[in-house]
């Protein structure tokens, strides 16, 4: 089924009702164009997937495992750099577009707390995950 603005608002709803106010515990990137969070919301736990693929790109709950790589590549560890931590303030989307702004709350170097955005386009082969700070 293709992804239109509908459904992904209909996308953007379900994870504003489950995932809202819960901590990123982990933060993986098992595949080049996919990133996997682990969230703890209203005591319970979420994995969160977020894929870029060119053929299905995605933003949805899973409970499936990955194996993940023995390095992180690059993009994830600036990722748990920034998120880890942090708390979901809020699920956006845009204009029935198919893009997902994810408002994320977290401490930074200095121990100030923060906002830094976490978009995902999803667009089949210019699908992207961009992480920008709160003026974006």
């Amino acid at each position: 089924m293709p992804l239109d603005g509908i459904v992904v608002d209909s996308i953007a709803l379900e994870l504003k009702d489950k995932i809202l106010g819960g901590r990123i515990v982990k933060i993986f990137q098992p595949e080049r164009d996919e990133i996997l969070m682990h969230i703890r919301a209203t005591g319970s736990n979420f994995k969160l997937l977020f894929s870029a693929n060119a053929n299905y790109p995605r933003v949805h709950l899973t409970n499936i495992s990955k194996e993940n790589p023995s390095n992180p590549p690059v993009f994830c560890m600036i990722l748990r750099k920034y998120l880890l931590g942090g708390r979901i303030l809020d699920v956006l989307f845009h204009d029935f577009e198919r893009i997902l702004t994810f408002n994320i709350e977290s401490v930074n170097e200095l121990g100030d707390l923060s906002v830094k955005k976490l978009i995902i386009e999803i667009m089949g082969r210019h699908s992207n995950i961009i992480l920008v700070n709160e003026n974006g």
